[in-house]
């Protein structure tokens, strides 16, 4: 799904001659946005591995925080390139940004925080909502193909990033209590 997301969605933004102009513009922003993006990306699915976990503690608390350093750089960056990009009267982008980065920091920085302190049950709670915020950058553009769903505005794409967050803290946190949702109390 993330391939084709790249693929479909931003590869072509790259054949834009305005796009590449803009790019060219933000060496310094989109670099390190789209390398700590990818990291967290690739590096978050391996936090889960239990056999790894177990195997090599000290390799998962690295990649653990290298995790944290890429989101700490890609989401701040998001923030700072929503601002720029867009028509400074449009606030709804900007905000919907600020809304998907800051949640992104909050949930990672939780997960950070309780591993630190040693609550690991809480800790794979809190990494399993980052990861699902990672995710949101496939989630908001896994769509984009569907002739239908592309044609939407700049303040239909802001209200899209804003329901994508909040199903990525939604829907873990439905899987995460499901058995206290629906087992009766004794």
């Amino acid at each position: 799904m993330t391939t084709s997301v790249i693929l479909y969605s931003e590869v072509p933004l790259l054949r834009q001659a305005k796009e590449r102009a803009y790019l060219y513009t933000i060496p310094l922003l989109i670099v390190p946005h789209v390398l700590g993006g990818v990291t967290a990306l690739l590096s978050g699915p391996l936090q889960f591995s239990s056999r790894l976990r177990r195997r090599n503690p000290r390799f998962h608390r690295i990649l653990g925080r290298i995790y944290v350093c890429a989101v700490l750089t890609a989401a701040p960056i998001a923030m700072i390139l929503s601002q720029n990009r867009h028509d400074p009267h449009a606030i709804h982008f900007f905000v919907a940004n600020v809304v998907q980065a800051g949640t992104w920091i909050i949930t990672t920085v939780a997960a950070f925080v309780t591993a630190y302190n040693g609550w690991f049950q809480k800790h794979r709670e809190w990494m399993i909502r980052s990861y699902a915020m990672t995710f949101t950058f496939v989630g908001t553009r896994v769509l984009q193909p569907i002739p239908f769903w592309n044609r939407h505005s700049e303040a239909g794409f802001a209200m899209e990033i804003i329901m994508i967050t909040l199903m990525a803290i939604l829907i873990p946190d439905l899987a995460l209590c499901w058995r206290e949702l629906t087992k009766r109390r004794t």
